[in-house]
């Protein structure tokens, strides 16, 4: 394979996608006050390491190497090592279901916040994809929500920033 040809490797684009919207998130973070921006960069700069990590790697051309009687894995699907009957139809539905959820999350996070969002995409998200019930869906759900409430709301003091839809309404949250 020529160089040229790994740099148009999508799991190179996968990977510098990261490195942007977590530099983008990093720096971003840098204009909060000190107790808002904590969270942000204990999570992005760490994250920001990896994907660079993984965009160096892709770009070197470091991917999955088979294991002795494994058939081989597709190119150009990170390091993942892919099942060759799974047809590429089913695996580019999963790749943008699994998209959705990303997007669905972030901009669940963006409009209402982190306290509201995580509940609620638990518990859909275990409805829709893991195709649990309902009553244990929304325990688990709520077990996280009080569990990130008491960690970083009770215990660590962390000034959660202000949801989009609280600010375009003129909504002062109570948490």
């Amino acid at each position: 394979m020529s160089d040229e040809r790994r740099k148009l490797d999508p799991s190179f684009w996968l990977a510098l996608f990261f490195v942007v919207v977590i530099a983008v998130w990093v720096v971003t973070a840098a204009t909060l006050d000190r107790d808002t921006r904590l969270f942000p960069w204990i999570v992005g700069i760490p994250a920001f390491a990896l994907a660079l990590r993984q965009l160096v790697a892709d770009w070197r051309g470091v991917g999955a190497k088979p294991e002795n009687g494994e058939p081989t894995p597709y190119p150009g699907i990170l390091d993942i090592s892919v099942d060759r009957t799974i047809p590429a139809e089913e695996i580019f539905r999963h790749t943008i279901r699994t998209a959705y959820w990303i997007v669905t999350f972030a901009c669940g996070i963006w409009l209402v916040g982190f306290l509201i969002t995580i509940p609620l995409f638990i518990f859909f998200y275990l409805i829709n994809e893991a195709n649990a019930r309902k009553l244990p869906a929304l325990i688990v759900a709520a077990g996280m929500a009080l569990f990130v409430w008491i960690l970083f709301d009770r215990v660590m003091h962390l000034a959660w920033p202000e949801p989009a839809l609280f600010s375009l309404f003129g909504i002062k949250p109570k948490f």
